[in-house]
């Protein structure tokens, strides 16, 4: 069972660093790639704490769903990259960020369910 979830964190992380990598933003966006820098430190920073937060024995299972979330995310984000609206991607990535920031400030008990309510909200408005 450990090495199935293994598999597929690794599907899951290739997955999306393929997504991330191939929805670039163009290289003028520089306030949009810098908001993406930042947000996506924030990301892990996130990710981190959430894994941490879990007890031993659920640690696969909150890490599958914590990369599960930040796939989601990535597509959101590639999805608004593909509009073309340098100010959307901005103001996504500032709202993921602050997203994120709610996620580690959260107690431990909490971090994966303020993760998913928080990530989703953000992804949920981007796309209205």
């Amino acid at each position: 069972m450990a090495i199935m979830v293994k598999i597929l964190l690794l599907i899951l992380l290739v997955a999306t660093i393929t997504l991330v990598e191939a929805a670039d933003p163009p290289a003028k966006w520089r306030a949009a790639l810098k908001a993406l820098d930042v947000m996506d430190v924030k990301m892990r920073q996130a990710v981190d704490a959430v894994v941490a937060a879990a007890p031993p024995a659920k640690q696969s299972e909150v890490q599958e769903a914590a990369m599960a979330e930040r796939l989601d995310v990535s597509l959101a984000l590639a999805r608004v990259e593909e509009t073309g609206n340098e100010k959307k991607v901005e103001s996504m990535a500032a709202s993921y960020e602050k997203a994120a920031d709610l996620v580690v400030a959260a107690p431990p008990a909490d971090k994966l369910k303020v993760m998913k309510e928080a990530f989703r909200a953000v992804t949920k408005a981007a796309a209205l």
